[in-house]
């Protein structure tokens, strides 16, 4: 199982960030609307133990000289393992051509749809960082940083001028939180009616 290294971070909005991706020549890979289906048990088993299982799907709106990979994705990740500036979990994923299949598999072994998260998200590279500039619905704008080094996650966003300390928590929870404070069901948070 590989491992996932990233740190989270909330902001006002985009621009200063924008702003730095360009200073320090990041390079634009995409922007794009990814529906996250989140599956567990009825009992919540998986996000009582800090693991995930997901299925993304993206539909691209822009992208820039590379090619975009908008196949679903199929993500499962494990506990946090810790770290200082950034979260490190156990993290595999696998690119799906038939998306529908698995979802019948998933049901079969008793898993369901829990929880429902839409972002846009435009990516960009800085060097071996991927830079991830997020927008939710009822919580705002993120920045997420990923990298091969806790220590590539913490010099990116030093070039980046971001000096809080990193979220800890997953989208997942935070708009669950979010969405009891606004009196909306618990199933999910998108842009789409």
């Amino acid at each position: 199982m590989g491992r996932e290294i990233e740190a989270k971070f909330k902001l006002p909005d985009h621009t200063p960030v924008r702003r730095a991706l360009r200073r320090e020549g990041a390079e634009y890979i995409a922007t794009s609307i990814q529906t996250d289906r989140y599956y567990d048990t009825a009992s919540g088993a998986l996000l009582g133990r800090d693991c995930g299982l997901r299925i993304r799907s993206t539909r691209c709106l822009r992208r820039g000289a590379r090619a975009v990979d908008t196949r679903p994705l199929l993500t499962a990740k494990g506990p946090g393992l810790g770290g200082a500036r950034a979260k490190v979990r156990p993290e595999v994923e696998v690119r799906l051509d038939d998306a529908a299949e698995v979802v019948e598999l998933l049901e079969a072994m008793g898993l369901g749809v829990t929880f429902t998260v839409q972002k846009r998200r435009a990516t960009y590279r800085l060097g071996e960082s991927l830079v991830a500039l997020d927008e939710l619905p009822l919580i705002g704008c993120f920045v997420e940083i990923e990298a091969p080094r806790q220590g590539a996650v913490a010099a990116a966003a030093g070039r980046l001028g971001i000096h809080a300390p990193p979220i800890t928590d997953h989208y997942v929870n935070l708009l669950i939180a979010a969405c009891k404070q606004a009196g909306l069901p618990t199933t999910g948070a998108t842009f789409d009616p």
